[in-house]
């Protein structure tokens, strides 16, 4: 049976809904098949584990919109489309005999499984019955809309978001896992290839800003290695049967999958933790992205919360949210909660900060006034300029007769509003760059902000923090940015 951890009051569910120990990804015992719902012609792909069928291969579930309004007298077609989606995202069991239903996920022993496949659902395909409208309500509840039990144009609207294939588990109120994670905190990643769409560098950094988002909150080290040193994870661009037993559908469907990683002590197959991406599609690593391109980084982020061992969250806003809503480079509250109930967080064995005072500005040109106050410094931008502010941080390079590990830096600072940016925070040891945060975007009251440093290497030198600030249009006070402090903490 699955561990639980009762959610302490004020923090909100997470929910590992579809992985953590509930059946074991492998290539004999079922396989990821992506499964996606488009939207206004724009598709977000993630994974969806189904079994394999006779052939013994996952083909890719076709593409149905579900239309807004659904009543007693919309056709049997209609009403069908909307119960094979409840029914694969975990709302409704099996139908009736002639139904496709959810799918049977192949369990372990002592396995338990979240949500509702594989079980009589009292629903009649085609039939908008009271089984269909539990479902639809379960639904908005978890999806947080209002809870009607019809299908209105809103919660059509939500089931025709991109989003993950994984099902849910609507109904828990803690989240769950059930000991699928790694052994090691030292993860080792390859590239087997990469895309030609952007630049091989560019894909480096971004796969490593979208480890250090979990490496800030843990103490997971990711390290890149060749292919031949046994990587833990291997990142692969590819496109159609690439050999997974899920097949990509092409552009606009689903963008990459993951695999879960094992329950130790049982050894890891080779293809646990690995990342799948859809060369099909055209990645870009600039946000906004543009038509038709998909942010690398966002999608990398997300599916390495499941080669952790993360399932998803009804939390709006959490990286790890089944609903797809464009560039998002963060982790939120909900995330860092489930990860750590995975891998714990670090011990600090030193935390260096510094105040706003010591900010150093590069551009003069770009700054129409500077105020520095008892301990931060007040910052306006002239209009439609970026700028880059650098923090030096006390460094204590060797402790206790050893060198210490940069786990993360951190930042407080306010902004005027949306017009004023902080679109960038890089990571220095020395002359080095050991941590590129992009296009973060970063604006208004930030108490704590969080950037972490994937492979956490050890202090070589001293270190610093680099912030790159865009200011756009509008009143000084808007174009403002108050420096409060910085810092780094560190892990022996």
């Amino acid at each position: 049976m699955p561990r639980r951890y009762r959610r302490p009051v004020g923090r909100p569910p997470w929910l590992i809904s579809w992985g953590g120990g509930r059946w074991r990804p492998s290539r004999t015992q079922g396989s990821a098949a992506p499964v996606q719902i488009g939207h206004a012609g724009v598709t977000q792909r993630f994974p969806c584990w189904v079994p394999d069928n006779e052939g013994g291969v996952a083909m890719p579930t076709p593409k149905k919109k579900v239309k807004p309004e659904l009543t007693s007298r919309s056709s049997a077609a209609d009403v069908t489309v909307v119960q094979d989606y409840l029914a694969r995202f975990g709302y409704l069991g099996d139908l009736d005999a002639d139904a496709i239903g959810a799918p049977t996920f192949p369990l372990g022993d002592g396995d338990d499984q979240a949500g509702v496949a594989g079980r009589p659902s009292g629903a009649k395909k085609g039939k908008l019955d009271a089984a269909t409208k539990d479902a639809i309500a379960t639904f908005q509840r978890f999806a947080n809309l209002p809870v009607t039990g019809t299908l209105d144009a809103a919660t059509a609207d939500k089931m025709n978001q991109p989003r993950c294939g994984i099902p849910d588990s609507p109904g828990l109120d803690e989240f769950t896992t059930s000991g699928r994670r790694w052994a090691t905190n030292n993860l080792r990643y390859a590239f087997q290839n990469f895309t030609p769409d952007v630049p091989e560098n560019d894909i480096v950094v971004a796969i490593e800003q979208a480890f250090a988002l979990w490496a800030g909150h843990t103490p997971l080290r990711f390290s890149r290695v060749a292919m031949t040193a046994g990587p833990e994870i291997v990142i692969r661009f590819v496109g159609g049967d690439h050999g997974d037993g899920s097949p990509f559908d092409g552009a606009s469907g689903v963008l990459a999958h993951a695999f879960y990683p094992s329950v130790p002590p049982a050894p890891p197959t080779a293809i646990m933790g690995d990342a799948h991406f859809d060369e099909a599609e055209t990645w870009t690593v600039v946000v906004p992205p543009g038509a038709g391109r998909i942010d690398l980084v966002t999608v990398a982020a997300h599916e390495f919360g499941h080669s952790l061992g993360l399932g998803h969250s009804d939390v709006a806003g959490a990286l790890m949210a089944p609903f797809y809503g464009g560039p998002y480079r963060l982790v939120a509250a909900d995330d860092i909660a489930g990860i750590r109930s995975l891998y714990g967080n670090f011990a600090i064995e030193h935390a260096s900060w510094v105040h706003g005072t010591d900010l150093q500005i590069e551009l003069d040109s770009a700054v129409e006034s500077v105020r520095r106050y008892g301990f931060f410094t007040r910052v306006v931008g002239k209009p439609n300029t970026t700028n880059w502010y650098h923090l030096p941080v006390p460094t204590p390079v060797i402790t206790k007769g050893n060198r210490l590990s940069i786990a993360r830096a951190m930042l407080r600072f306010v902004t005027g509003g949306p017009s004023a940016v902080v679109r960038d925070v890089h990571v220095y040891d020395g002359s080095s760059r050991i941590a590129a945060h992009q296009e973060v975007n970063l604006s208004g009251s930030q108490a704590f902000a969080v950037f972490g440093v994937a492979h956490k290497p050890d202090v070589l030198w001293g270190n610093g923090i680099s912030i790159g600030v865009r200011t756009g249009t509008g009143t000084a006070a808007a174009r403002r940015i108050d420096v409060i402090s910085g810092g780094i903490d560190y892990m022996a």
